[in-house]
C-alpha cells in the first residue's frame, strides 16, 4: 500500500495550544539564538548602580534561548529540550557557513562576482560585524553547546528532586543562572581574548552574567504563563 496516499498519514491534523506553544518556544530559540550571534559584535555599557559593566548587545537576546529551553523541559520533557538545543548547534553551524559564504562567497568561486553598485566602503563595513562574527560564532557555538547541556540537566534534576513542590521558580532559575555563568566565562574568553585588554574582557564576562541573571530572575512569570497556556491552566496560575 501507498503510505503516501493513506488518509490516516496525509490528513490535516488540528493544532491545538499546546502545539502552538511549543513551535513558538521553539521558534524563539532559534531566532534569538542567531539575533545573540550577530548582535554580540556591538558592545554596550550597562549601569548598575555605581558598577558599570561592559556587555554585548547579544546577551539579552542569548537570554531569551533559556526561557523557552526551560518552558519545553518543563511541558515536554527532557528529551524535546535536548532535541531543541541539538538543532540549535545545527542551526549555528549553518550559520557559520551562510556567513562565510557571504563574506568570501566571490573568492571561492569563479562564476560569483561583486555588483558595482557595492562599493569597497560598503564592503568594508560589511566586513567588520560579519566577519568579526565568525569568531563570535564560533565561540558562541562552543559556549552555547556546554551551557544549554547544563541548564536542561540541571533543571531536570531539580524536577525530578522536588517532585510534587512549587518549585518551578526554583528549577528556572538555578538551572539558568548557573548555565549562563558557565556561557559567559567561556564565550568571551575565546570571542574577545587577546583581542581587549583582560580588563576589559573582566568587565564584559561580569556584565554579561549582571544582565543573564536579572533576565533569568524577570523571565520567570512568562515561563509560568506559557506552561499555563500550554498545559490549560489559568495563565496567572504561579503554582507547580
Amino acid at each position: 500500500m501507498n503510505r503516501s496516499l493513506d488518509p490516516a498519514v496525509t490528513r490535516d491534523v488540528p493544532v491545538n495550544r499546546r502545539d502552538f506553544v511549543l513551535f513558538l518556544c521553539i521558534g524563539l530559540f532559534m531566532v534569538s539564538l542567531v539575533l545573540a550571534a550577530i548582535t554580540a559584535v556591538k558592545i554596550q555599557s550597562f549601569a548598575f548602580g555605581p558598577l558599570i559593566v561592559l556587555v554585548p548587545a547579544g546577551s539579552i537576546a542569548f537570554g531569551l534561548t533559556y526561557l523557552a529551553t526551560d518552558v519545553i523541559s518543563e511541558v515536554w520533557g527532557r528529551s524535546y529540550a535536548l532535541m531543541t538545543v541539538y538543532a540549535g548547534l545545527v542551526v549555528r553551524f549553518v550559520m557559520f557557513a551562510l556567513i562565510g559564504y557571504a563574506l568570501a562567497g566571490e573568492d571561492l568561486f569563479p562564476f560569483i562576482g561583486i555588483a558595482e553598485s557595492w562599493t569597497p566602503e560598503r564592503d568594508a563595513a560589511f566586513e567588520s560585524v560579519l566577519g568579526a562574527s565568525m569568531r563570535i560564532n564560533l565561540a558562541g557555538v562552543i559556549a552555547f553547546a556546554l551551557s544549554a547541556l547544563i541548564d536542561v540537566f540541571i533543571f531536570h534534576h531539580l524536577k525530578t528532586r522536588e517532585a510534587g513542590k512549587n518549585r518551578l521558580w526554583l528549577r528556572n532559575n538555578i538551572s539558568t543562572m548557573v548555565s549562563q555563568i558557565a556561557n559567559s566565562v567561556v564565550f568571551v574568553s575565546v570571542a574577545l581574548g587577546g583581542t581587549m585588554a583582560w580588563a576589559a574582557v573582566g568587565s564584559i564576562v561580569l556584565g554579561q552574567i549582571l544582565v543573564k541573571v536579572s533576565v533569568a530572575a524577570l523571565d520567570t512569570p512568562a515561563v509560568y504563563m506559557l506552561r499555563n497556556i500550554a498545559t490549560g491552566r489559568k495563565l496567572f496560575d504561579f503554582r507547580g
